[in-house]
């Protein structure tokens, strides 16, 4: 069976259409490589609701910060951005982050971050984590496009000694 939607031309496989059920005929094998460590420092938070259903609205500007790792350094570009979080009504917030990346060699590199994260409930551990998507001009930064890429993050309320911020570990999925 074939249909268009959008211009594309996409194939479902008559067995899977008639019974619901389909099989890959290879095997899978999922990698993880660490590519790059990202720490963002906060300029201010806001918090503000509830809003219609009960959550709670944030929003979290970008100040500045650092890249560095294997496949990927340079810095977070200055107030380039911010995170939109949705507290919900269950504790748990939905990470909504757009920001830009420059890296070492110049090329500004585009981050769309979403995410959970909520805080340890009974024997339910923490949780933070994320699946950045990236547009980055054609160049040596361009397989950030087509890579698909899964994150760690750990929250870092600030001190006296240090600022508000969060640290982010990614990995490409190979």
């Amino acid at each position: 069976m074939e249909f268009q939607f959008s211009g594309f031309l996409y194939w479902i496989d008559a067995n899977f259409a008639t019974n619901g059920s389909a099989a890959l005929d290879i095997t899978v094998d999922l990698t993880l490589e660490h590519a790059f460590d990202v720490r963002i420092n906060f300029d201010k938070r806001w918090l503000f609701g509830p809003v219609p259903g009960g959550d709670k609205q944030g929003y979290t500007s970008v100040k500045d910060g650092l890249v560095e790792g294997p496949l990927l350094n340079g810095r977070v570009v200055e107030y380039s951005g911010a995170d939109w979080p949705n507290v919900r009504c269950d504790g748990v917030i939905e990470l909504q982050a757009h920001y830009m990346l420059e890296a070492a060699d110049g090329t500004p590199i585009y981050i769309r971050n979403l995410g959970y994260v909520h805080t340890q409930t009974g024997p339910v551990p923490g949780y933070f984590r994320c699946t950045p998507y990236f547009r980055a001009p054609e160049g040596p930064h361009d397989w950030l496009n087509h890579t698909v890429f899964v994150g760690v993050g750990q929250r870092k309320p600030g001190t006296d000694a240090d600022q508000d911020h969060s640290l982010f570990r990614y990995y490409a999925v190979r």
